[in-house]
């Protein structure tokens, strides 16, 4: 079959291309390792290649960094030898709003196994750990900028984060309708460890035209599992049931669908759903009516005398004016970083196939989207390798790659988006230096895997048409 611009895999490919592109959290390259068995993670309509596997801890480690507004480059300059910050030209390229994440996995234990010819049931547990802040541009603008800037202004310095872990325990099931649709479910149940949350945290700075300067504050952040932590007595190990208090519930959905035979395109909604936290519940707040303080200037005089009590007044008036106020709270929830996955994969020869991925993340209101084009190559039964290249958190040179090796029943797989950049940049310079300064977006997947029965062509589309005998 010849491939031309006309055919539906080239419209479909097209449309994924010249989408708006936002940027997501998410992978790239692991959606397209079809030989491994984490691959229904990314969609539960996925099948893996093999009957039956399973994994001990250890079997998936992750590991992700992203930032989308700057990189070490962007704000440390070097003259002389010497490293300085120049905050100037890391204000020129910060966006209005910094997302900086990172997220790390563990596999505790995962099985999946092939039931009959329709159905594929799937089980993990699953360690999972994340961090998100988000840093707004006029954070930096008033170091950057100076105070002179703000005049007659204000700046607003509102900073988010959220950080959460947590235990999933999943069972998805995929189920194969007819030759061309399967579709795909799983149901996860969370519990959550720990997990601090800003619900609220504005900082005003303004500027009189006698440069007196008024900061104003306001501010609600809430904890779960952190508290008791800090208290002298308490064991987190003797009292690891206080960790089972906090519940949850998420699910995945998935299908895929052969557009003909060499085409196969699928549709995903990971982690919809999220945790209520019940343990060890306190909050921290700024009271907006006291959390407010006008600095009219130094008295030059008193400095210079090295007067004590000036100084140690000045602190300790911001100190009790900005002071959180700590007290129990009660339960609160935190919704899951919900996913979209929509991918395409088109087979060009046996065991060869490009693949397109349109990615989404939706997080508190913020909707983003990513993409990756993929060339899949699976050599005889031993090997599996994908070569990626993802657009993604305002980077573009984020090539990345995946190798499996098959020597049943081991298997051995090494996973990442933007990893190939660190060889190249340390075969030009002789150091990993380049790569570090430059990264803007990175993961990491690695495990081992025990893996039975591999599927026979006929046996992965046991519905498909066969030649009838003459």
């Amino acid at each position: 079959m010849r491939v031309c611009f006309k055919t539906k895999p080239a419209l479909f490919f097209s449309f994924l291309f010249f989408a708006n592109f936002l940027w997501a959290q998410v992978e790239g390259t692991m959606p397209f390792m079809k030989g491994l068995p984490q691959v229904t993670y990314y969609n539960p309509a996925f099948k893996p290649e093999y009957k039956f596997s399973f994994g001990l801890p250890g079997s998936s480690v992750f590991y992700q960094y992203s930032n989308n507004g700057f990189n070490y480059n962007d704000f440390i300059s070097k003259q002389n030898n010497v490293l300085t910050a120049d905050m100037s030209k890391l204000y020129a390229k910060m966006k209005d709003k910094n997302y900086i994440n990172n997220n790390v996995q563990a596999d505790l234990l995962r099985v999946s196994m092939k039931v009959d010819a329709r159905l594929y049931l799937t089980f993990n547990v699953t360690a999972k750990a994340y961090t998100r802040v988000m840093l707004p541009k006029e954070m930096v603008g008033v170091f950057a900028n100076g105070t002179d800037a703000y005049v007659n202004q204000s700046a607003a310095l509102s900073p988010e984060a959220e950080a959460l872990s947590y235990a999933e325990m999943g069972l998805g099931a995929a189920y194969t309708v007819n030759r061309k649709l399967t579709v795909g479910v799983k149901v996860k149940l969370l519990k959550g460890a720990m997990s601090a949350s800003t619900q609220k945290a504005l900082f005003n700075l303004s500027l009189s035209d006698t440069y007196a300067i008024t900061a104003k504050g306001d501010a609600d952040i809430k904890t779960s599992g952190i508290h008791n932590l800090d208290q002298n007595g308490y064991d987190a190990v003797e009292n690891w049931r206080d960790f089972t208090n906090n519940n949850g519930f998420a699910f995945d959905l998935g299908a895929t669908y052969r557009m003909m035979d060499r085409l196969t395109v699928g549709i995903s909604l990971i982690d919809i759903g999220g945790i209520n936290w019940e343990n060890d519940l306190y909050g921290y707040k700024l009271d907006p009516a006291k959390a407010t303080y006008t600095f009219a200037g130094i008295d030059a005089n008193k400095l210079l005398d090295g007067n004590g009590d000036y100084t140690s007044s000045l602190s300790d008036s911001l100190a009790v004016r900005f002071k959180f106020i700590e007290g129990r709270i009660g339960s609160y929830y935190t919704a899951m970083p919900t996913k979209i996955y929509a991918t395409g994969v088109y087979e060009l020869r046996k065991n060869l196939t490009v693949g397109a991925l349109l990615s989404a993340e939706n997080f508190r209101g913020r909707f983003m989207t990513g993409f990756t084009a993929s060339l899949n190559r699976e050599f005889g039964r031993r090997v599996g390798a994908s070569l990626t290249y993802t657009i993604t958190n305002s980077s573009f040179n984020n090539l990345g790659a995946g190798l499996s090796f098959n020597f049943a029943p081991i298997q051995v797989y090494f996973v990442g988006d933007n990893i190939l950049s660190a060889p190249f940049s340390y075969l030009s310079n002789g150091s990993y230096n380049s790569f570090l300064n430059s990264t803007q977006y990175f993961n990491f997947r690695t495990g081992i895997n025990f893996i039975f029965g591999r599927e026979k062509a006929q046996e992965k589309h046991p519905h498909s048409k066969t030649k009838k005998s003459k």
